[in-house]
């Protein structure tokens, strides 16, 4: 009987977490509506092992802080498939956009930079700031 009764109490205290877990993420999504969407510049070369980790984790990022996210994907003549990995990615709903590598130059004052070619760095630098 007492089993029973903690049962109870376990599940209806995990159900009002729930309601207010889903209640600020409703209220941090209006909020940033009308903010910036979060923008990462990914640059990578010969990443297909990890390209995909990469992507996932700014999509939960985003995802935690109730904002829309862009992924400019910058590939440095992988040889690899890095870019099949990410086309596979945005196919299933990521939001990925390939540009060419030249066109950094102008892009990166307002977004935030990954440069996975840097040995030791993998980039989270770049993104421990952004929250």
């Amino acid at each position: 009987m007492v089993a029973q009764l903690i049962w109870i109490a376990a599940v209806y205290g995990l159900a009002v977490a729930l309601v207010h877990i889903l209640k600020h993420r409703e209220r941090t999504r209006h909020a940033g509506r009308f903010s910036k969407r979060l923008h990462y510049i990914l640059i990578t070369r010969n990443h297909e092992a990890v390209i995909e980790g990469y992507i996932r984790m700014l999509a939960w990022r985003a995802f935690r802080a109730g904002k829309a996210y862009q992924v400019t994907l910058m590939d440095d003549e992988s040889r690899d498939s890095t870019v099949a990995v990410a086309v596979r990615l945005a196919r299933s709903g990521s939001a990925i956009e390939f540009v060419p590598l030249m066109q950094l130059q102008g892009m990166q004052e307002r977004q935030t930079v990954i440069d996975l070619r840097m040995p030791g760095s993998g980039g989270s630098q770049s993104i421990r700031g952004e929250y």
